[in-house]
């Protein structure tokens, strides 16, 4: 059975970018926060999974955005699980404007941890019946495969440290950070004259505080109008680990034309 779970949020001026537009980074921890609020709903609080040294690590999202809100629009986030067994669990996210008409589509997979051997975990008893699913998918058919990288492709790379601010309560780099390092890397001809319309991300390994990081981010035009930009967040120290990765297509607003998402105009009322 379905169980979808709501909650909204203003948007702040601090959480508004130089166009006054929800910043990437901060939709994320709406993302973030929705479904730590979902699980908190049916009893898996952060206390309980600490206590049980259990937890959800987030490992892709893929975000589809028709438009971001502005600064003093109230949006509505809805999330629900659409498949858990096993290790695994896909969680799904419609953002609604105030008119009732989803502007972001959210897909995304987590993986059920053993925070003390850091490591995948069989999900409990009675998990699955709790969070329900659901057959209606944010994004249909996702598989979650990001681009690659033409061999030749000559990357701008920065180097840089990981701080006490980076980290959660569980000692790690937030999977938020990561999107931020990538944004940061996005130059300004592309940030400020374009508008980002679509985001993918993997985690694939941990990072720490005091972790070196080494961010190598590659650039190209896909067609006129539309930019790509892909980040790998890797060890400076051992560049063939790699962190994260993120990529990114940015779009002039002019060509900037989005399909109509799947319930456009569905009721948000419960």
């Amino acid at each position: 059975m379905e169980k979808r779970y709501e909650t909204q949020h203003t948007i702040g001026y601090f959480e508004a970018d130089n166009r006054l537009t929800l910043t990437l980074s901060t939709l994320m921890v709406y993302l973030q926060d929705a479904a730590i609020l979902h699980s908190d709903s049916l009893g898996y609080t952060l206390d309980y999974m600490a206590e049980h040294k259990r937890g959800w690590a987030v490992v892709n999202w893929h975000i589809a955005i028709e438009r971001m809100p502005k600064r003093g629009e109230t949006i509505k986030i809805w999330t629900w699980s659409n498949h858990i067994r096993r290790m695994q669990a896909q969680r799904s996210y419609y953002i609604y404007d105030e008119a009732g008409n989803i502007i972001i589509r959210v897909a995304s997979r987590w993986v059920f941890m053993d925070l003390e051997r850091r490591r995948p975990v069989s999900i409990e008893s009675g998990m699955e019946e709790r969070y329900g699913e659901s057959p209606i998918c944010a994004i249909e058919q996702e598989k979650y495969t990001l681009p690659s990288v033409e061999e030749g492709e000559v990357p701008f790379i920065r180097q840089f440290s990981v701080t006490r601010r980076d980290t959660d309560t569980n000692g790690h780099a937030n999977n938020v950070k990561y999107v931020e390092w990538a944004m940061d890397d996005v130059p300004d001809e592309i940030y400020d004259t374009m508008q980002v319309y679509d985001v993918k991300v993997v985690y694939r390994k941990e990072c720490y505080k005091g972790s070196k990081v080494q961010s190598k981010c590659y650039v190209r035009q896909v067609e006129t109008g539309v930019s790509e930009v892909i980040s790998y967040l890797c060890d400076a120290e051992d560049e063939k680990v790699v962190f994260a990765q993120v990529a990114s297509l940015w779009k002039t607003a002019s060509s900037l034309q989005m399909p109509e998402a799947t319930e456009k105009g569905h009721s948000i009322s419960k």
